[in-house]
Order: structure tokens, then C-alpha cells, then sequence
């Protein structure tokens, strides 16, 4: 070989190297050793909640198992989404050694001890996925894989709760407990006293026969300072709700939320949320958090509902990221920044007034077209059971 193409030889062979070498290097960032461990452990739950449709001895194990198929479709979609914006290239089956607890289950298909045998899986892949969670790997990730499992972590803590020491499975309706100090409801009882004593007062100067000029003008400012309270308070229900219904997995897929601004609340720190065991939700232990209901859709999605609660009050702290909502017209932008710092837009376009007990079961089950709610506390509030009567929520829907 002549000297030239000995040159040339060499240089391609150390082009192929660097290649090789960024290769592998990129095959061991923190992105995707996260992305394809989680989509692994998500695609063994799906296999493991699916099969338990069909051979699952219970109801609980049956509707657990529904719940699980679910939630993990999302969190594996979204997995794909950000994996593709990436050019991540992510495993289509789980391990080998997960495949191998599959056909062990499986086996157990029809039999008295495929139950526990389920739980005894969901219990260790999902222990598993809170290690990866809480790991070194998404502290030294991207903030969009960050992001990731940041959202995922209270959605795979509530299934392991769901199995754990045996089925769990909370059927009742969601409450969204946003208030535990009263302060916001006696201010406005306070209020309401005061514009009563206005309007008493203003009918007492107007009484009798021969009264002067400025006691007729003080009495009609009185009585109009008190209806002006009376009626400037809390606005009532106004626009029409967006529709709700139902949504592929898929559809709801996207980065979740990490801050929201809106009238009366800059840039409010947003953290993943879900349901205990006795079906309420979660709240961030902040009262400037705002709480995501990280098993429902994130904002950008093709469909589903955003539903973000934040409280209105506190005992401990007084009035919270939410106090102002009431107050916040039809009409009013909202922006919802995503872990990848893409901020996405929503108008709002409906307020409602619920009773706690009888909140909407759809503001958790999705939507056709994508939505968004944000939901706090108001109403009376019960001094011995700390507990607000009512839930306001206003609908949003997304605008370019």
C-alpha cells in the first residue's frame, strides 16, 4: 500500500474511533440511562397490569391493574416523546431478567397463588422504579428528564401504596383539601358583617321625616358602600365548561409543569401530586406550591385535563399561592412553564363553585380535547373539622 492511502487508512480508523468513543459516551449520559431504565420498567408493569385484566383472581387485583396499565402507558409515552426530541433511541422490550418474571407470573395464570404472586411483582418493580427516581441519575440529567421523574414519583409511590402490604384500590371520589386555616372565609364572613352594619346604619339616617341634605347623602353612601360589598365579593359561576371525556394515554403525554403565573401569583413553583390511600390529594407541604395531578395530562398534550390545585389558605402560614383565585376573571391568561422551559398558554374561559364532596370525578379522568383547571378552596369553612364547604374551579383552555 502506498503512502498516501496508509495516511488516509489511518486517518478513517482514528475517525471511526472518535465516533465509536462519542458513541459510547452518548449511550452513558444520564438522559439515557433514565429514559431507557424507567421505559423498561414501565413496559414490564404495563405487561404485568394488562395480564392481570384477564388472570387476576380479585376485583382489586383486576382494577388495580387497570389503574397501573393506565398511568404507566402515560408515563411510558412520555418517556417517548422526550426520548425522540432527544434522537434517543429506547428499548421496545424489557430486560431479559424482567421477561423472565413476566413468564414466571404468567405461569401462575388461573391459579390461587397468581395474586399474590402479582402483588409480590408490582411491589418490586415499583420499589425498583422509586430507587432510579431517587437516584444520582435524574440529579445529573437534563431539567426535562429531571422533570420526568420528578412527575412520575408520586404516580408510582401511589400504586406501590395500592399493593402494599396487600390490594388497596380507593374508589371513592377525589377531594382536594386547599384550605386548612379559615382565614380567607373569615375575612370575607368579616366582611359581610361589616357591609350589614353599612347597610343598617345608612337606613337609620334615611329614616324620619325631616332629615337634612347631608345626613340623605351619607345615608344613600352608607347603603351603597354596603351593597358594593355585598355583591363585589365572590364572583359567581360564569362561561361554559370545556367538555370532558375520554382521552388516549398517549394524547395526555408531555413534560411535566414546573411553574405557573397567573393574575395575582408570579411564577409559583409547581410540584407533582397524587391521591393517598384515602383518596385525597396530596398538597405540596408549601403553601406557595401549587400541586399537579401528575396521573392526569401535562400541559401541551393533545388531550386531557391539567388539572393544578394550590392552596388558599394555611393554619400555619395565613392566606396561599391561591387566595386571589376568586378573583381572577374569565378571560385571564394563564402561562405554564414545562421542565424542558417551554411555556405553554391558556385562557380562562369558565368558573364553577362545587361542593367539596361532590367535586367533579371528570376533572381526573381526562378530556377529548386538552383543558385546563385549577382548583382551591372556598366557601364556609368548619373551624372543628378544618375543612372548607366548597371547591372553586376555573377551566382553561390553550391558546397560540
Amino acid at each position: 500500500m502506498s503512502p498516501r492511502r496508509s495516511a488516509i487508512a489511518f486517518l478513517l480508523l482514528v475517525v471511526a474511533c472518535l465516533v465509536g468513543t462519542a458513541q459510547s459516551a452518548n449511550a452513558a449520559t444520564p438522559d439515557v440511562t433514565y429514559l431507557n431504565t424507567a421505559h423498561k420498567l414501565n413496559l414490564t408493569i404495563i405487561q404485568a397490569a394488562h395480564a392481570a385484566n384477564a388472570d387476576g383472581q380479585s376485583s382489586c387485583v383486576r382494577g388495580v391493574g387497570t389503574l397501573m396499565e393506565r398511568d404507566h402507558l402515560r408515563l411510558a409515552a412520555q418517556e417517548s416523546e422526550l426520548a425522540g426530541r432527544f434522537g434517543i433511541k429506547l428499548a421496545t422490550l424489557p430486560s431479559p431478567a424482567q421477561r423472565q418474571e413476566l413468564d414466571a407470573l404468567g405461569a401462575k395464570a388461573n391459579t390461587p397463588a397468581y395474586d399474590a404472586s402479582w402483588l409480590t411483582l408490582q411491589r418490586k418493580l415499583h420499589q425498583e422504579y422509586l430507587a432510579l427516581i431517587d437516584g444520582d441519575v435524574p440529579k445529573s440529567a437534563s431539567p426535562a428528564v429531571e422533570s420526568l421523574a420528578d412527575g412520575a414519583k408520586p404516580v408510582v409511590q401511589m400504586h406501590l401504596d395500592m399493593v402494599t402490604p396487600s390490594c388497596h384500590l380507593v374508589t371513592s371520589k377525589p377531594v382536594v383539601p386547599t384550605g386548612d386555616g379559615g382565614q380567607v372565609a373569615d375575612a370575607q364572613k368579616a366582611r359581610s358583617r361589616a357591609a350589614l352594619i353599612l347597610l343598617g346604619i345608612g337606613v337609620l339616617l334615611l329614616l324620619g321625616k325631616a332629615i337634612s341634605m347631608k345626613r340623605r347623602l351619607l345615608g344613600f353612601a352608607l347603603i351603597g358602600a354596603g351593597l358594593l360589598m355585598v355583591f363585589g365579593g365572590q364572583p359567581g359561576n360564569a362561561g361554559q365548561v370545556p367538555k370532558a371525556g375520554n382521552s388516549a394515554e398517549e394524547r395526555e403525554a408531555a413534560i411535566p409543569p414546573v411553574r405557573l403565573k397567573l393574575q395575582g401569583v408570579e411564577n409559583a413553583p409547581v410540584q407533582a401530586v397524587a391521591t393517598g390511600s384515602d383518596g385525597q390529594l396530596q398538597m405540596p407541604t408549601s403553601p406557595n406550591a401549587v400541586g399537579w395531578w401528575a396521573a392526569g395530562a401535562a400541559p401541551g398534550s393533545d388531550g386531557g385535563t391539567v388539572l393544578l390545585a394550590g392552596h388558599v389558605d394555611t393554619a400555619r402560614s395565613g392566606r396561599a399561592v391561591f387566595a386571589g383565585l376568586s378573583e381572577v376573571p374569565v378571560g385571564a391568561k394563564v402561562s405554564v412553564t414545562g421542565g424542558d422551559g417551554h411555556v405553554h398558554r391558556y385562557k380562562i374561559v369558565a368558573r364553577r363553585t362545587y361542593l367539596q364532596t361532590a367535586l367533579p370525578r371528570d376533572l381526573f379522568q381526562g378530556a377529548g380535547k386538552p383543558r385546563l383547571v385549577l382548583v382551591t378552596c372556598t366557601g364556609s369553612y368548619d373551624h372543628k373539622a378544618h375543612r372548607y364547604s366548597h371547591n372553586l374551579v376555573l377551566y382553561g383552555v390553550p391558546v397560540v
